[in-house]
């Protein structure tokens, strides 16, 4: 099921690579305490909206798979969202211009043409503008300004 993996995995012959690191959670596992490479293989796993998400480990014993419930899932997500802040080259707080606002969304009289801040960048690469007069997934953007450099 290739079209079920995430974009943090990368198949190659001979099994599946990843750009990120698991951190496991779970005291019963052999693995606690341990930062393995890793990443999530499907989201929500049994279909019901809300169960748990396969993740896929790299141990000494070869590729396990893993729910979320057993990781530290906050120190993963936030490797995928660091990831999309560097495909974007820049950051919440930082002011762009806009080159390609790809799919998403934009309130009325919302001008691409002009410089806009970031507000929020997610870890799947939604990246919101203005304070929500704008999300677009992982567009093309020029960066302006740094928000604390025009401060300091």
């Amino acid at each position: 099921m290739i079209d079920a993996l995430s974009t943090d995995t990368v198949v190659k012959k001979g099994g599946i690579d990843f750009m990120t690191t698991v951190k496991v959670i779970d005291p019963k596992s052999p693995y606690y305490g341990k930062e393995l490479e890793g990443g999530c293989l499907y989201y929500d796993v049994y279909h019901t909206g809300s169960s748990p998400d396969l993740f896929i480990i790299k141990t000494p014993g070869g590729d396990e798979q893993i729910l979320s419930t057993s990781i530290d899932t906050e120190h993963y997500w936030n490797q995928r969202r660091q990831e999309q802040i560097e495909r974007l080259g820049a950051d919440v707080g930082d002011t762009v211009v806009i080159i390609r606002p790809s799919s998403g969304w934009s309130k009325s009289g919302f001008d691409i043409s002009v410089p806009h801040k970031i507000t929020a960048i997610d870890s799947s690469g939604y990246v919101e503008f203005d304070d929500r007069q704008a999300t677009y997934f992982r567009p093309d953007v020029i960066h302006v300004a740094n928000t604390e450099k025009i401060a300091g």
